[in-house]
């Protein structure tokens, strides 16, 4: 990791006000957006660079998380959510995070549009998981948390919280677990089509999660293969691409950082 990185703090430096007259053109244009039913899980955003794209919300939008060195460029304004694209945003797209004044989460990928993917100029997101938030099944399930995610004592919740700490600059420690940076920059795997060093471990008291840097070292696109990264004691791996970019050529391509990501491993505590 790089120390002199500063990490952002929900969308504080990201968004400005909104403009009035673009803010009155778009709302003109809401009766041409498309409709996107969201369930939990990802949904994509086309957009092109240095073109507006517009996603609406079905209530206020609160923050959110986005990588720190990023290619968008977001704007805000009651609950809706601009979105400019730089030409450096990777093929692959980027990932964002929305949270509602609700306390209701929303996942998107940005991603480059194109011939068969048309730049998105209107975006309605329909939430289809009301059902989620209701106090009766929150109620009924233990595992869930006032804000309807699991806690970071189960494997997901543990996975979720290192995802928005790594990726998302997320603030703070995670409940329950010990951050240590003493293996950092670390050579775990290096077999000549890929390498992976140590970022950071987290280390909690039933649960142990670990994040990777992953770089491919091939001319070739590389797809990560999650057993490489089983330890004992593994529950589960995750990744932030799995499908990595071949190595890079040029400036803008190593910008772009297609060909690197970040694997999450959640095992067993270790016992020592």
């Amino acid at each position: 990791m790089k120390a002199n990185r500063q990490r952002p703090r929900g969308w504080s430096n990201l968004v400005v006000p909104f403009c009035a007259m673009l803010g009155a053109t778009l709302f003109a244009a809401d009766a041409w957006a498309r409709e996107v039913n969201y369930n939990g899980s990802e949904v994509p955003v086309y957009v092109t660079p240095g073109e507006p794209t517009q996603i609406t919300f079905p209530e206020k939008i609160e923050g959110g998380f986005k990588r720190k060195h990023s290619a968008l460029a977001l704007e805000r304004q009651g609950n809706f959510l601009v979105v400019f694209a730089q030409p450096e945003i990777p093929y692959e797209g980027e990932a964002l995070l929305v949270h509602l004044g609700d306390k209701r989460s929303f996942a998107l990928r940005i991603m480059p549009s194109d011939d068969d993917n048309p730049r998105d100029e209107f975006i309605d997101v329909k939430d289809m998981r009301e059902g989620e938030y209701s106090e009766e099944a929150q109620e009924t399930d233990p595992y869930l948390q006032p804000n309807g995610f699991a806690p970071p004592t189960v494997v997901s919740g543990l996975m979720r919280e290192m995802m928005l700490v790594a990726e998302f600059g997320k603030r703070g420690s995670i409940p329950g677990y010990r951050r240590s940076n003493r293996y950092t920059g670390e050579t775990v795997l290096h077999d000549g089509t890929i390498e992976a060093k140590i970022e950071e471990i987290f280390m909690g008291t039933d649960l142990w999660g670990y994040v990777l840097d992953v770089e491919n070292l091939l001319d070739t696109t590389y797809k990560i293969n999650p057993a490489a990264f089983r330890l004992d004691g593994t529950r589960a791996v995750a990744a932030e691409n799995w499908q990595l970019a071949p190595r890079p050529e040029t400036a803008e391509q190593q910008i772009a950082g297609g060909h690197k990501a970040r694997v999450y491993i959640v095992t067993r505590a270790l016992r020592r």
